[in-house]
């Protein structure tokens, strides 16, 4: 959680043992994910009160499970269309669902980064959906560095102008980072942008708020058949 103590290390926690899980079910794994986060945060009085949210997908047999805990989402892209498969576990989101906020007002809410789901803390319940993916499906996973400076037409609009997962990620990332975005630098100042590489991580299933707009674009994946 970007912002919160310890943030980094929450989230490296949970990519960590979400691969070393990779055989588990994804539900699982996150679980596990969350249990070793708070284990950490209560072996070191450093961490107290550290956590990550988390998306993640599996893909087997042309069907996606997307799991994930917080406020990081999902999407899908097919046909020149975006559709959000995730919810947010969110105090904006509880108020949307019952219909107190409009789209446009959840945007600009003071709350609107208040989560009410974390890996790390209390008890997580992760949320379940699956998708069928057709040839020239495309998920797009991504933290809320990046939905909280485009809404979902400006995404849509830059999809619309990319012809590869690639050239997509690196224009989202230009626009969300133009409109106030921070890029997140690694403990000794890295930056993560430089040392994420697409083809080579396209099965890492894991995206952190800790990385904001920049960690989304190591993790986009490109489903076509055969592949």
């Amino acid at each position: 959680m970007g912002g919160h103590a310890s943030g980094d290390v929450a989230s490296r926690i949970v990519k960590e043992t979400l691969l070393e899980t990779a055989a588990s079910p994804l539900e699982v794994a996150v679980q596990k994910a969350h249990e070793a986060v708070a284990t950490a945060a209560a072996n070191t009085p450093a961490y107290n009160n550290m956590g990550s949210t988390v998306v993640a997908v599996r893909v087997a047999d042309r069907r996606g499970q997307v799991v994930w805990v917080g406020d990081s989402r999902a999407y899908l892209w097919r046909d020149r269309g975006l559709r959000l498969l995730s919810r947010d576990h969110s105090f904006l989101e509880m108020l949307r669902a019952q219909g107190s906020l409009t789209d446009q007002e959840m945007r600009g809410h003071p709350n609107k980064n208040l989560v009410t789901q974390t890996l790390g803390i209390s008890k997580p319940l992760p949320s379940v959906t699956n998708v069928p993916l057709r040839t020239g499906d495309w998920l797009l996973l991504c933290s809320d560095g990046l939905n909280d400076e485009l809404d979902d037409k400006e995404i849509a609009k830059l999809l619309k102008t990319s012809s590869a997962p690639e050239a997509a990620a690196e224009a989202l990332i230009s626009a969300a980072l133009s409109k106030g975005g921070k890029e997140y630098d690694g403990p000794n100042g890295v930056s993560f942008l430089g040392k994420f590489r697409y083809k080579s991580v396209l099965w890492i299933p894991v995206v952190s708020g800790v990385f904001a707009a920049i960690g989304f674009a190591a993790l986009w994946w490109w489903y076509k058949a055969g592949r």
